[in-house]
């Protein structure tokens, strides 16, 4: 077992902040390949490893900066290098993802809301131009599933209903981009945000969208349901 490792990186600059996300050895095996290896016991991200001590106020200050002009990404660093530190942005086994600050209720939720808004910006800079593998796919599903198995109930109000009106207005926008990949991205995480007004927001979808394939009106409606896995 790979011992853990403590790293301070509360005064790291902004560069430096996105180098510990991006700046990582990428196994020496075909890009195409990392999806297949994702599913065996041999993917193991360095990420998983890690005790971070760092300033949540900070780290979220750098996502939205991040988030709003991503595209000197593709110039700095390779498509793998993305799609690995796109995983640990939003997944639940980094301290400091955006996963955590976004539900970290020592922040102003004002602060946290910016975070979540600034992603548009994200999928329409950067994500529309290279969807990478699946971290792009995926992205709401990490964020808005707790909704779908109930860890999180619109009943409860609260930053449960806050949050997921948030995400919600998010992903509309969101599903407004010409991107297909993005639009799919959109409506995975409406499927399992279970807003009450993703109906609507998926009719109005279809109606500005008259020339979809009926694969993909159907991946739609399943949307609308909460089917769409």
């Amino acid at each position: 077992m790979r011992q853990r490792t403590s790293v301070d990186i509360r005064e790291l600059s902004f560069e430096k902040f996105v180098a510990f996300l991006f700046a990582r050895d990428v196994p020496n095996e075909s890009f195409e390949s990392l999806h297949e290896r994702r599913e065996t016991a041999k993917w193991d991200q360095w990420y998983w490893h890690f005790d971070i001590t760092f300033d949540a106020r900070r780290v979220c200050g750098y996502y939205v900066n991040l988030f709003d002009a991503p595209r000197f990404l593709l110039e700095s660093y390779s498509k793998a290098q993305l799609e690995q530190g796109f995983w640990a942005i939003q997944g639940s086994n980094l301290d400091c993802s955006a996963f955590h600050i976004i539900w970290d209720r020592d922040l102003p939720f004002p602060i946290r809301e910016q975070c979540v808004k600034s992603m548009v910006i994200l999928f329409k800079g950067l994500f529309a131009i290279e969807p990478l593998v699946d971290a792009v796919s995926m992205w709401w599903d990490s964020l808005c599933y707790d909704w779908h198995c109930g860890n999180r109930k619109r009943s409860r109000g609260g930053e449960d209903r806050a949050m997921q009106d948030v995400m919600f207005e998010t992903l509309v926008d969101i599903l407004e981009l010409e991107s297909p990949t993005c639009q799919g991205a959109a409506l995975h995480g409406l499927s399992h945000l279970h807003h009450p007004d993703t109906g609507d927001a998926i009719r109005l979808y279809l109606a500005r969208n008259p020339h979809l394939s009926g694969d993909w009106k159907s991946t739609a409606l399943a949307a609308a349901e909460f089917k769409l896995m």
